[in-house]
Formats: structure tokens, sequence, C-alpha cells
């Protein structure tokens, strides 16, 4: 005789072991990324990035925009002995839009680049959305003497504009951060492709929580636009035998699940006649800075294995420059999330043989500042150091001996209110030719 179970009670157990079928799925979703894990992520993504930038996405006010207590724009600080004397060319939000622009030591535009990123890629196929002027920064420039200027846009490529702000081309990758310039007019250029499959090749490198990861690339680029070369640092890693660099957890099923494992941030090769400085280097070596592991590295230029790599003591740096006396000099972030909880972001320079840092400033007063995020700095030819604090919407320029500031340009909205600045850099007088010539209409 068959027993039958209340009504209530059938439904509660149906009730229930549907539970347990949605938990158990949503539990393999989570873990082994199951259909839909990848939507799931995106949704969740896409809510985080709307509850921090809605007022952006709105047009309310720009996340460029930063609340800060300067009250006067422009030259703020201008040392005329110590400064090295020169054009300034930087990457700017400028209310409506990120800009190029070349600033004399008094901080007048004398020259100024603009780009449309959905005019340059009109009908993408490397990417789903080109970003529009408001949304797209520049993110990884540099400029010629003649007023040419190579910039990487809103992660959707690199554009080569001439000093009139004309495209003569455009490489329709995803890249960002950092471009180098070779004495054979190539150009080196860090990029990335997104991952959405395990590699075989690759057994302890995982999706992360949203469904992929980025393969950090390095491009080599020919004078016209074309890509010649492209290799992956994760397979540099690798092929290196470095697998600690990839691995986030101890033990034998050690593995490295993110989104973005290594965020390289600096491609530079080292130049003939600086590479007699560096023992553990060669000319051509190209070096890179993974922020999201702390590490810096320098890879053989022929090879692309590791030769050379440091963990620390530098947090989420920026830029490595290599020195003419065989050091390395590094913008170390320090970056610790909204706030510095390992002190304020410093510039440092260290010995590659020793591992010692040999100097380093780091801002006191109204200079000190942390930035939670980008970072950039050249060494100047007469010892003192350019850097950009971007969030602080500044450059400022550090005399090397005293550690004085000598020199500071401040992108001020409206005082308590400073624009980003991304990408800054120092000519000469007699390096820039340019200023003042006319461009045709149109």
């Amino acid at each position: 005789m068959k027993v039958r179970l209340p009504v209530a009670l059938d439904r509660l157990l149906f009730l229930g072991g549907l539970f347990v079928l949605v938990f158990a799925y949503g539990y393999a979703t989570g873990r082994w990324d199951w259909p839909p894990a990848d939507t799931i992520a995106r949704a969740l993504d896409a809510a985080a990035d709307w509850r921090d930038n809605w007022r952006h996405y709105l047009h309310i006010r720009s996340k460029y925009l930063a609340e800060r207590p300067r009250q006067q724009g422009g030259v703020t600080v201008w040392d005329r002995e110590r400064a090295f004397a020169g054009y300034t060319f930087v990457t700017a939000f400028t209310g409506e839009r990120f800009e190029g622009l070349l600033l004399d030591m008094e901080g007048r535009v004398v020259h100024r680049w603009r780009v449309s990123p959905r005019e340059v890629w009109p009908e993408p196929q490397h990417v789903d959305v080109i970003p529009d002027d408001w949304e797209a920064s520049w993110h990884g420039a540099l400029m010629t003497p003649e007023g040419d200027v190579f910039a990487s846009i809103g992660g959707a490529g690199t554009v080569k504009l001439d000093r009139c702000s004309r495209v003569v081309w455009s490489v329709p990758r995803r890249t960002h951060h950092d471009i180098d310039l070779l004495p054979n007019g190539e150009l080196l250029i860090a990029s990335l492709q997104e991952v959405r499959e395990r590699r075989p090749e690759r057994p302890h490198i995982r999706p992360g929580p949203s469904g992929y990861y980025y393969d950090e690339t390095i491009l080599r680029v020919a004078p016209d636009g074309r890509i010649l070369e492209e290799f992956s640092l994760i397979d540099s890693i690798l092929k290196s035998n470095r697998f600690e660099l990839l691995v986030a957890d101890p033990g034998a099923s050690a593995s490295m699940e993110a989104d973005d494992p290594l965020h390289n941030n600096t491609v530079e090769m080292l130049r003939p006649e600086m590479a007699p400085a560096f023992p553990l280097f060669a000319a051509g070596d190209i070096m890179v800075s993974m922020r999201n592991i702390n590490t810096i590295a320098v890879l053989d230029g022929r090879t692309k294995l590791v030769k050379w790599s440091l963990t620390g003591p530098f947090l989420g740096q920026h830029d490595p420059d290599f020195l003419p006396n065989g050091h390395i000099l590094i913008y170390d972030n320090r970056i610790t999330g909204g706030s510095p909880k390992f002190g304020n972001t410093r510039l440092i320079e260290l010995d590659p043989l020793t591992y010692r840092i040999v100097w380093q400033w780091e801002g006191k007063g109204p200079f000190a500042f942390y930035s939670e995020s980008r970072g950039e700095l050249q060494p100047l030819p007469n010892g003192n150091i350019l850097a950009v604090d971007a969030h602080g919407g500044r450059v400022f320029e550090v005399h090397r001996q005293s550690g004085d500031v000598v020199w500071e340009w401040v992108n001020l909205a409206e005082p308590g209110w400073v624009m980003m600045v991304v990408d800054a850099e120092r000519y000469a007088p007699e390096e820039v030719r340019f200023p003042g010539q006319p461009c045709a209409a149109g």
C-alpha cells in the first residue's frame, strides 16, 4: 500500500530538492565556470562600475576629476636655476576629453593634439565598443621632435598622429600603458589579449572570476604601423621556469585564477650606449613592470626569456627606467587600495646587482602624495626627475641632491578640483622643432 504524503509536506520536499539543485548548480557555476558564470560576473562588474562612476556615465562629473586642496593651476613652482628648461609633453583630461599638450616652462600650451577614437576605429573588429571622447583616456604616449605623437587611447589601440592631429596609422589592438620608440623607428607597445579557456601549455593559469584572464603581450611595430612580432609575458615566464611568479597559492595545486594576473605597465629596451653599465644585461634586452605581482623583470631581447627579476621592495610599481649609472629608477606607488597603509608614493633608485635602494624621494608637506593607480617618471639630463601624480592632476620636477620640488604644473579644473594627468616627458628646447608651424585648414 502506497503512503501518500500530505500535500504541504510534498510541496516542501519538492521546494527543498529544488533549492538543493539550485545551490549545487550555483556552486558549480562559481567553482568551474559553468554557464551562466560569465554573464553573472559581467553583470556584477557592470553594476559595481555604475555604482562607482554613475556621475561620469551621466556626464555630471568625470571620473577623471578629483577633489584636491589646490586653488591655483598652471605652473605653481619654478626654480629657474635648478629646473631643467625645456618643453613638457603631457596627456591630460581637459574637461571634455583627453588631449596631448605641449607646455612651455611657464605652463602655456604651445601645441595641442586631439583625436576621436570612434573616428579612428568606426567599425571595430577587435573590441566590442570603442569609447567616446568623454570616456577614452590617453594612457601611454610619446612625442617626436617633429611633432608626431604615438598614443594608446581608451584601451582600443595605438594611433600615430602628425603635428596637426591627422591620423597617419593605427594599430587596432588592446594596447595600454607604455610605448617605446626605438632608434630604428620601430616601436614596442604594451598590449593584451583576453583568454577565456584553459590552455594545456599553461596548466596553472585559469580564467578569473569574470571568466577570462588578460594575457599581457608586447608588440613590435614597424614605422608604418605593421605588427612585426608579438609575444606573451606569461609564456616568457613559463619558458624561463619562473613558475613562482605566476602561482598565488602554496603547495602542489598552486594556480593563478585572476582576471588580471600581471598588469604590465612598462616596456623599455636597453639602448647600446647604456648597456655597458649593466653587466647582467645586454643591448636589446627588454624591461617590464608587472604591477599585480609587484615585480619588475628584464627579458632577453632575442629569446624573450627572463634574465633577471625582482619582487619588491616596491608595491604596485610603475615605469622603471634604466639609468646611465647602471641603476634602475622606479615609481613606487605603494598601492594599498583607496588609502596609503604602508606609506606614501615614493621614487626609488635601485642597484640591480645588489638589490639595494641607493636613493629615494618621498614628498613632504604639500608635496606628499599617494597614487593608487598609474604613475610615470623620467630621469632628466641634469640629474633631476620629472614625475606624474596622476590623480593629483600634476607634473613635478624633483631636484636630485636636495629633494626640493623645483617645477610643478597643476591641471586645475576649478579651485578644489583637478583633472587627471597620465603621461609627461620633458624635451630640451633644441629637441622640439615644430611649435609655431601652421596646419592647413581641416
